[in-house]
């Protein structure tokens, strides 16, 4: 019996054939032959569908900053961030003894600003670009992306800027009272006149002239120019038996006549502005509008009786806010962003009062005394850092970084943590 099973058992181990070895039975050398190796054409295929990757990205990239992606951008920050020297940083005194608030600009890390003196530019290191001296008793500064316009207000004299030169210098047919420029260098300006109420110009990137306008019912005191600088939409106020009126007019460069008009009793329109391609923001002393060009109608955004403390645009992501407030005293103020359809795209509640307002993507900040506030678009406060002295303006630059305009400095705060000024190294 036991050797029946012992021939079986020797019968089936001669058949079955062994299928794995341990690491632990086999030779070093014999190991190290049976490595798979990665064929030529693996790594071709590995090699190219990182470079898809790579391409997918920037193209995605290009397209979410497409409006950024112009030749003069590209050519400052290549000539001025990559290839530049870079500056000492911020914080920088400002050139001049006096810069107002509406007289700073900051485009993609890179701030411009318009003193009582000079016309400045620095990169987003705080070296200085253009220094460029202005003689108006009142300056404005109107910016669009890495081109300016310069001007006296009630005087004649204006001159146009890139980011690192001055490109011309001019004087008005009359006293400007308000003026505005595309990114593409076209530009238009508003004058007094003695014959109308105001007249507007309008010119190419070569300083030729392509339109004239006359009012002669209302004295312009707001110009907009839309971003292809192939038209414009101007407001301007009268006097209607005592009550305050002002009109509004969309003004197409090859077009004689307006494209469309408004009236609006009762209410002083501050400010205008083109959010999107075919979209105008006006700011209102009482209410504000979104008006689409082609559209015989507007969006009346109203106020309920809460006092305007401030306002912004932001034409990346084609809205504007308004900071309305809750009591006299400033303070308690709701904030409001507006898409250009005129709908809430966030709404926040802060206690504090609002002496600058800035948006940035879905972070919006309000400026009160030298303390800076920032909230989500859930409408939640997330940071209050500490502005410096003498804090006047706030342009956020990312969501974790803010440009401070003081009375003598220009800042860069970060805005990602909380601070305040203990907590700030002098």
């Amino acid at each position: 019996m036991f050797d029946k099973l012992k021939k079986r058992f020797a019968e089936r181990k001669k058949k079955k054939e062994r299928t794995v070895i341990s690491y632990e039975d086999m030779p070093l050398e014999d190991y190290e032959q049976e490595k798979t190796q990665i064929s030529p054409k693996a790594v071709k295929k590995i090699i190219l569908g990182v470079v898809v990757a790579l391409v997918v990205g920037l193209i995605v990239f290009a397209f979410a900053n497409r409006d950024k992606l112009t030749w003069d951008n590209i050519a400052v920050w290549w000539n001025y961030e990559v290839l530049g020297t870079a500056g000492k940083g911020f914080p920088v005194n400002v050139v001049g003894s006096e810069v107002e608030a509406g007289n700073f600009a900051v485009n993609q890390g890179r701030v411009a600003y318009a003193s009582d003196t000079s016309f400045i530019t620095l990169n987003s290191t705080a070296r200085e670009i253009n220094n460029q001296q202005l003689r108006y008793t009142k300056p404005v500064l109107k910016a669009a992306e890495n081109r300016y316009l310069t001007y006296g207000l009630g005087e004649t004299g204006f001159q146009v800027q890139n980011f690192d030169s001055k490109l011309y210098s001019g004087n008005a047919e009359g006293s400007i009272l308000a003026g505005d420029i595309a990114p593409n260098g076209r530009y238009c300006i508003v004058c007094d006149d003695s014959a109308y109420f105001s007249e507007l110009y309008a010119f190419d990137k070569n300083n030729n002239r392509i339109y004239k306008y006359s009012f002669s019912e209302y004295y312009i005191n707001s110009v907009a120019i839309n971003k292809t600088g192939t038209g414009c939409v101007c407001s301007g106020i009268s006097n209607n038996s005592g009550e305050i009126k002002s009109g509004v007019y969309i003004l197409d460069f090859e077009k004689s006549e307006p494209v469309k008009s408004f009236e609006f009793d009762g209410n002083y329109i501050i400010d205008s502005k083109y959010i999107s391609n075919s979209r105008v923001a006006l700011i209102g002393g009482t209410e504000s509008y979104v008006i689409k060009v082609d559209d015989k109608d507007y969006k009346t955004v109203e106020y309920d009786g809460k006092p305007l403390q401030n306002y912004c645009f932001n034409t990346s992501s084609h809205s504007f806010s308004l900071a309305l407030s809750k009591s006299g005293d400033g303070k308690n103020c709701s904030l409001i962003t507006y898409n250009d359809g005129g709908g809430v795209d966030f709404e926040a509640e802060s206690e504090y009062g609002c002496d600058s307002l800035s948006t940035y993507k879905n972070t919006i900040a309000t400026l009160d005394g030298n303390m800076i506030y920032t909230y989500t678009s859930s409408g939640k406060l997330r940071n209050s850092s500490f502005a410096g002295t003498g804090a006047k303006r706030l342009l956020l630059g990312s969501d974790s970084e803010a440009f401070v305009l003081s009375v003598n400095q220009i800042r860069k705060i970060n805005i990602s943590r909380d601070s305040s000024p203990d907590s700030v190294k002098k």
